[in-house]
């Protein structure tokens, strides 16, 4: 750098100086004093040191995507376009479908879901569709009307033992998982449970002059019981047979034994029988009985006897209790609930729904994980809290959900509901050709309750009958 000579800066501050006076406006008493000052320059240097600095590159890598981990069923077949029907679930449960359906999508890539809903006309839809080759892939069926073995015995159904991993099996309660077995297969994955009890109207029992208390604790006592409401309050009772499964009804409530061990005759005349279908011809008789509501194969006949409030009480789960809700709200405040009456069996009951997959799906395996998905924890929970279903898998009573004390009746059952469902069991053996066994036994109960057949003759010749379908 060149460096200033300090006479040469002194030289520049002068001549500054002058110009500067001469440009500045005058003043009569201007003066102008000069003061010498020392002037020092300081030579200033300025160094600038370069630094190299090392950056280290980061290279971002998107991570491959592990297995989803509700994907739990392997080599489902690409680009599948699957049919589900549901029972009952519309529109209520509409988001929930559509939700699950959307997780599901979401864990197997590339699989269609089509989605139907049938209510009433169900079976009928159903087999017609059977009929006419296009019965849906995954299909909602009943396990407490058996429909499950029904179907199963046509050769309808797809069996699932060697598609089913054990791992995949152990997530349900193992008697939930073996109800429907048909010639030792399985065809169904046990999906939402109920917990049969009787919803009560305390209004028309206070008017009978009875309470929750006095309900009967086991079935033999419900004829005394339906008398004293008719004779207090004119009030039929509100009782439905399972006429799509009698011979499950005889079994639970009458503790008969249907079929002999081997198989090879039926034995449901026997005295445990004749005693079971005595109490309802005698109930018939006593006028004490709403005789429609007794034969019909539509559940919701009976239940919208009660929601309309025209009975004193009704069987079915604490799920339907919605429905009293929504459609006769001031009814809702009259609502009780008790356990459902013990049948001379011992057991209360078997499960609720299943899912099974129609037999020659051409999409077995997408069917299989459908069906498996809308039943496993996380499905079976999300269901659970929107409406008082019980889940077949017990890690979903893993969840603090069921470990809260309920507070609406609906409720009311969710303490002791995991123990309740781990008990529910099938103890119906299996019975050849089914369907037409039914009905052979349904018209031999309805000579019976309605055209004064005796009961033990009624179901003699029904066993008949029956015996001529074996081998």
């Amino acid at each position: 750098m060149k460096k200033i000579h300090p006479y040469h800066v002194m030289s520049l501050l002068l001549l500054a100086g002058l110009i500067l006076a001469a440009c500045a406006p005058a003043s009569p008493q201007t003066t102008i004093q000069t003061v010498e000052v020392e002037k020092r320059v300081v030579e200033t240097q300025i160094i600038v040191e370069t630094s190299v600095v090392e950056v280290e590159k980061v290279v971002e890598v998107t991570p491959t995507p592990g297995p989803h981990p509700e994907a739990v069923i392997q080599g489902v077949e690409p680009n599948a376009e699957i049919t589900l029907w549901t029972f009952w679930l519309s529109p209520t449960f509409d988001d929930y479908i559509k939700n699950t359906i959307a997780r599901f999508q979401q864990a197997y890539p590339g699989v269609t879901v089509n989605w139907e809903d049938h209510q009433a006309t169900f079976q009928d839809d159903l087999r017609n569709a059977f009929a006419a080759g296009n019965a849906p892939d995954v299909i909602n069926l009943s396990i407490s009307e058996g429909w499950v073995s029904d179907y199963a015995t046509q050769d309808l159904l797809l069996p699932l033992d060697e598609l089913v991993p054990q791992d995949v099996i152990d997530t349900y309660f193992p008697n939930l998982w073996d109800q429907q077995v048909v010639d030792g297969k399985h065809y169904q994955f046990p999906w939402y449970q109920g917990i049969i009890v009787n919803l009560i109207n305390n209004q028309i029992l206070t008017e009978a002059g009875l309470t929750v208390d006095d309900f009967p604790k086991t079935l033999d006592g419900l004829p005394a019981f339906c008398q004293t409401i008719k004779a207090e309050t004119g009030t039929l009772c509100d009782i439905r047979l399972t006429v799509n499964d009698l011979l499950a009804q005889m079994t639970y409530e009458g503790g008969v034994q249907v079929i002999n061990e081997d198989g090879t005759a039926f034995t449901f005349d026997s005295p445990e029988a004749v005693a079971w279908l005595q109490m309802y011809v005698d109930m018939v008789k006593a006028g004490t009985i709403d005789r429609t509501v007794l034969v019909t194969d539509q559940d919701r006949v009976g239940l919208d006897l009660f929601t309309s409030g025209k009975a004193a009480f009704y069987n079915t789960g604490p799920n339907l209790i919605r429905e009293v809700r929504a459609n006769n709200p001031g009814l809702y405040g009259y609502l009780g609930v008790v356990p459902a009456p013990v049948g001379k069996s011992g057991v209360v009951g078997k499960g609720l729904m299943a899912l099974s997959v129609k037999g020659d799906t051409p999409y077995p395996i997408a069917s299989i994980a459908l069906a498996q998905f809308f039943s496993n924890p996380k499905s079976m929970l999300e269901f659970s809290k929107i409406v008082s279903i019980y889940p077949s898998t017990p890690a979903s009573y893993d969840d603090p959900f069921f470990s809260t004390p309920p507070v609406a009746i609906e409720d009311s059952a969710k303490p002791y509901a995991k123990d309740a469902v781990s008990k529910l069991a099938d103890i119906v053996p299996f019975v050849p050709h089914k369907a037409d066994v039914n009905d052979i036994v349904l018209q031999a109960v309805q000579q019976a309750l309605f055209n004064n057949v005796d009961p033990q003759t009624a179901l003699s010749d029904a066993v008949a009958q029956a015996n001529a379908l074996l081998p």
